[in-house]
């Protein structure tokens, strides 16, 4: 059997993926956008050849069906950014309380979790909420086998 490690994403990590614009999306609009500006000039260019006002409706109701399958991908993506930005905020408060910079602490989870473990040095911390996930309370906790974790870095 593979071993299975559990991985820590650093502050940084955290950061730059919570930032990560969907590009495959962008492109996609962006030349549904140019084909719908071409068509669209050479349509009033020569207003008589229904072709190019065919082609302008076809990238018109392309761009509305591709913002429609993609929106539902856009929530899920508004989602996850706010519970990173959520573990985002919980390690800058145990990085002021642990006086340590934020960029040296690792957490198990992009997510606030009951539970979760937050790395700093060779520190590990469980962290457990209030109901409201308001406050948090620190204990310090041990790894069965310390040799299964992974630093995901960037």
């Amino acid at each position: 059997m593979g071993e299975k490690f559990m991985n820590f994403y650093s502050y940084q990590y955290l950061v730059e993926h919570n930032n990560e614009p969907n590009f495959l999306f962008i492109i996609g609009m962006l030349i549904l956008a140019g084909a719908m500006f071409t068509t669209g000039f050479l349509y009033f260019k020569n207003r008589s050849d229904n072709k190019y006002r065919d082609l302008l409706i076809i990238f018109a109701l392309g761009i509305i069906l591709f913002i429609g399958i993609n929106y539902n991908n856009y929530e899920q993506q508004l989602d996850i950014n706010n519970k990173s930005n959520q573990t985002l905020a919980l390690m800058r408060s145990v990085a002021k309380d642990k006086k340590v910079s934020a960029k040296k602490l690792y957490s198990n989870s992009s997510s606030l979790t009951e539970g979760m473990l937050i790395k700093s040095g060779k520190n590990i911390y469980r962290v457990s909420f209030d109901n409201n996930l308001n406050s948090y309370t620190l204990s310090d906790a041990n790894l069965i086998s310390s040799e299964k974790i992974q630093l995901v870095k960037k």
